[in-house]
């Protein structure tokens, strides 16, 4: 079948509190994985393949995303035959579909963060694919996003032992990369999707609304995907915390160096949504470069 929607971003924005949401609605399917990595992973290699991928991070990720939904098998939670298709079959088109299996009455979509900066061919296959589909892309001061992301990445989830043992080099490179900070540049991605989709089809929401409004925000979101939105649908776990870390505060000069990487996409960003969360993003990325500023000036006369 062909997925009705697509939840495509952003990492550490709140898309497994989004993802939990979707699931507690009768008229909503999702398949028993969250993020199925079928647009932004490599064309028909099995997922198990990643066990013996180059890099230690992607290998232990892959272990252990493995084992854990091998041990909701065990448990009853999963099926068996759903897991073989997914950890061991060539991911082709027809596979990426046959992994979509809604009652009647249901419509179905997956949520994977990283859809939202795949290159533009990529778009350009789901479009061919899945032409009148939603997309759902929820957005996060992209300054603490970054440092977000860095955490989890040196996380144990990944094989490391967390921000401390990684030097000041390293964590200024990985912020760096491009492929990370794609992630953060959302004007940009929104409007590589919107190249392709109608803005009536592209739902964009804000981390301080499931911060502050989370009933209210999974509403509008039923409300987009034309499900019942009354309030009896509402989950209870709406206004509950999901994946909430408690994350080293991030230095101001680290603060000033991503603030540069993305101040331009950032107000673009509020040029075009102009409400008071890209306001605030705005304004913190504002104050980074205010405090390094006034640093070197404080630097320039003690000299």
């Amino acid at each position: 079948m062909i997925p009705d929607f697509l939840v495509i971003g952003a990492q550490k924005a709140c898309t497994t509190w989004l993802d939990r949401n979707l699931r507690g609605h009768p008229q909503i399917w999702l398949p028993p994985e969250k993020e199925i990595h079928f647009f932004d992973f490599p064309p028909l290699i099995p997922f198990y393949f990643l066990l013996f991928a180059p890099g230690r991070s992607i290998r232990h990720w892959a272990k252990n995303r493995m084992l854990r939904d091998f041990r909701k098998v065990r448990a009853g939670q999963q099926s068996l035959s759903w897991y073989v298709r997914y950890y061991f079959f060539l991911r082709t088109k027809r596979w990426y579909l046959s992994l979509f299996t809604p009652k009647n009455g249901q419509i179905a979509g997956e949520s994977t963060p990283r859809y939202s900066m795949v290159a533009e061919k990529r778009v350009v296959q789901v479009r061919a694919l899945m032409p009148n589909i939603k997309i759902i892309y929820l957005l996060r001061n992209p300054i603490d996003r970054m440092w977000s992301d860095v955490a989890m990445q040196h996380s144990a989830r990944f094989g490391h032992q967390g921000l401390h043992t990684i030097d000041e080099r390293q964590l200024v490179s990985f912020l760096q990369n491009s492929n990370h900070l794609n992630s953060s540049r959302y004007m940009k991605n929104i409007e590589q999707w919107e190249k392709f989709y109608p803005q009536s089809h592209i739902f964009v929401g804000f981390y301080e609304q499931v911060r502050d409004a989370p009933k209210q925000l999974i509403k509008t979101i039923y409300q987009f995907l034309g499900v019942d939105s009354s309030e009896q649908m509402i989950p209870a776990i709406a206004t509950t915390k999901i994946n909430v870390n408690d994350y080293p505060k991030m230095p101001d000069h680290i603060g000033y160096i991503l603030a540069m990487l993305l101040l331009d996409d950032m107000e673009k960003l509020h040029q075009r949504f102009n409400n008071q969360y890209t306001a605030e993003w705005l304004k913190s990325a504002q104050q980074y470069i205010s405090i390094e500023a006034s640093t070197k000036a404080d630097c320039a006369n003690t000299a």
